[in-house]
């Protein structure tokens, strides 16, 4: 981040939420140049992204596993670790680079029941916030509502931790081959979200499918698309200091 342009992702997501499968399916498709709109320019964790997609290479469609990717377990459960690529954007040739966390879901059911925000300091210095669901449990009218309160709560600890003016939250909804996201409960939660202050964008993404409507890794592209795209102006490099100003014309008229 010192030497080039970085942007800096924060994930957040209760476990089975589908983080990891989002990552291992982002980069299986630019390993085959299927990523639209980006290609593939380099990273720096290539041996990261290859263990943690080495489960996504050994199914077949006719026998469909649910765990597709390893469970995310780090080395020091104290900090982040991060996975990172360099992306050549098509339309201008912008060479885009990205760091992404692949952090256990327990950190973030630790964060909303416990309030545990030590191991997200390094949010703070994140662009744009993904808030990782299980769109299954929105799907299912009997867990939506539960579903739309830890997210609620998750908001919630978030707009304790960085502040909500300045940063993005994209809310990600997996499996978007069972079903679409309820459009009720994305505006639930996107009215909690603007009573801490954030603005919240939906993107739902179906890192792997079972439904042949729906191909696999479906949405992914898009999200670091708006995750890297935005109409949010850029604040002033030197804002306007009127009163230091008529401070200034004071101090030299007196002279």
């Amino acid at each position: 981040m010192c030497s080039e342009a970085t942007t800096m992702v924060g994930i957040v997501g209760l476990p089975g939420s589908g983080k990891t499968a989002c990552l291992v399916s982002a980069y299986l498709l630019l390993s085959r140049g299927a990523f639209q709109g980006y290609s593939y320019a380099d990273s720096r964790s290539l041996m990261a992204f290859e263990q943690i997609s080495r489960g996504s290479r050994q199914w077949a469609a006719a026998e469909f596993q649910r765990q597709l990717t390893v469970r995310t377990e780090l080395a020091d459960d104290r900090q982040a670790g991060f996975l990172h690529f360099k992306l050549r954007r098509t339309t201008d040739g912008r060479l885009l680079n990205v760091l992404l966390p692949d952090l256990p879901g327990e950190w973030s059911t630790s964060l909303i029941d416990k309030a545990d925000s030590e191991r997200f300091e390094f949010i703070k210095s994140a662009a744009v916030i993904w808030i990782m669901v299980d769109g299954r449990d929105f799907v299912d009218i009997k867990k939506r509502n539960y579903a739309i309160h830890r997210t609620e709560l998750l908001i919630t600890r978030l707009a304790e931790i960085v502040p909500p003016s300045s940063t993005r939250l994209i809310l990600v909804p997996s499996w978007r081959d069972i079903g679409a996201f309820p459009r009720a409960a994305f505006d639930q939660v996107q009215a909690e979200a603007a009573s801490r202050g954030f603005s919240l964008n939906l993107s739902p993404i179906a890192s792997f499918s079972e439904n042949n409507l729906v191909p696999p890794g479906e949405g992914v592209a898009e999200l670091l698309d708006i995750t890297l795209n935005h109409s949010r102006e850029c604040p002033a490099f030197w804002p306007d200091d009127q009163r230091g100003k008529v401070r200034k014309l004071a101090g030299f008229r007196s002279l």
